[in-house]
């Protein structure tokens, strides 16, 4: 009888442990997610909490531990961008387009009015100061900030060095356009850059003054030249505060 039981119980067995291999397997736990980004422009490396993916916008970061990750995107000619995202796991979070800032250091000054060197007085000076925008006679206490100035010896925009007593040289050379906002950058500065313009020059002009920093100028107005009035120009102009950078977009 025993033996029959045994042998009856074995298939039940049997049954129950198929049942049970049946069963769905547990799952395993995930802790990661994705991140998808863009930003304008385009090409920037992904970095998270410090780390190069080694991926460029646009493109999906995979298998990233969930939680708040620190990102920073990088891209020549363009400031770093770092921004927190909150990583969900077996989610894909998605960011952008990040809107990228140049690290251009430009300075864009309003025309500024300077007056021909000859029978002018104290207040219509002749000099100008590209770094801070101040216009400054060339007979001045401020004389010696004067980086160009105009002149009443054939009318030209130029070189401060070229006037008795001053010190600061300026180079320049003229652009191919007229629109000072087309975002085209200066050449480098050569020998073949020439120390001054004249006054009814319609091109945007480039500069390399005395501290090795570039600008981009415009004479944008000018007037007077007759008696009881002394001839004036109104230039417009960025000046770049980083040295030797030629950029201007």
């Amino acid at each position: 009888m025993k033996k029959l039981f045994f042998l009856l119980l074995i298939p039940i067995v049997a049954l129950i442990i198929s049942s049970c291999s049946d069963d769905d397997p547990i799952s395993p736990t995930t802790t990661e997610g994705n991140l998808y980004i863009t930003s304008n422009p385009a090409g920037a490396q992904i970095w998270i909490d410090g780390v190069n993916t080694s991926q460029t916008t646009p493109d999906t970061v995979l298998d990233i531990d969930e939680g708040v990750r620190n990102v920073t995107l990088r891209l020549q000619e363009y400031k770093d961008t770092t921004f927190s995202i909150s990583i969900t796991a077996n989610q894909t979070s998605i960011v952008g387009p990040i809107v990228l800032t140049s690290d251009i250091a430009t300075i864009l000054y309003n025309p500024v009015r300077i007056y021909e060197t000859a029978g002018t007085s104290a207040n219509e000076p002749s000099g100008l100061d590209l770094s801070s925008g101040m216009a400054y006679g060339v007979s001045s206490a401020n004389s010696g900030l004067v980086d160009i100035y105009y002149s009443s010896n054939g009318y030209l925009v130029q070189s401060a060095d070229l006037y008795t007593g001053l010190i600061r040289e300026t180079d320049f050379l003229v652009g191919t356009g007229t629109n000072l906002f087309d975002g085209v950058d200066s050449p480098e500065r050569t020998v073949a850059w020439t120390t001054g313009i004249g006054d009814r020059e319609d091109n945007y002009v480039f500069l390399y003054d005395h501290d090795g920093h570039y600008s981009k100028l415009k004479i944008v107005n000018w007037g007077g030249g007759v008696p009881g009035e002394p001839a004036w120009v109104d230039v417009q102009w960025y000046y770049n505060e980083t040295v030797l950078d030629v950029r201007f977009k």
